[in-house]
């Protein structure tokens, strides 16, 4: 499934930790990390020893596909 990552609120000066962009992107923490793994970014350590994502190599990598990315599809029933 094709998801619209939201990407407006990002800021090219900032170091997102990954609990923030994932609730700023809508992606989540799984597909975060494949995205890093596959060298579309590259994490960096925070002074608190947390990764985090340069909120430029993101924006320029999310750019660079139209802002789509193929996810899984998860359908939630209760």
């Amino acid at each position: 499934m094709e998801y619209e990552m939201k990407v407006k609120e990002l800021d090219e000066g900032t170091n997102y930790p990954l609990d923030v962009l994932a609730g700023m992107t809508g992606l989540g923490f799984d597909t975060i990390r494949r995205l890093e793994r596959e060298g579309k970014f590259s994490f960096n350590n925070s002074g608190d020893g947390q990764p985090t994502v340069n909120g430029k190599a993101f924006l320029d990598w999310a750019k660079s596909v139209g802002n789509k990315i193929e996810v899984e599809k998860t359908d939630y029933t209760h």
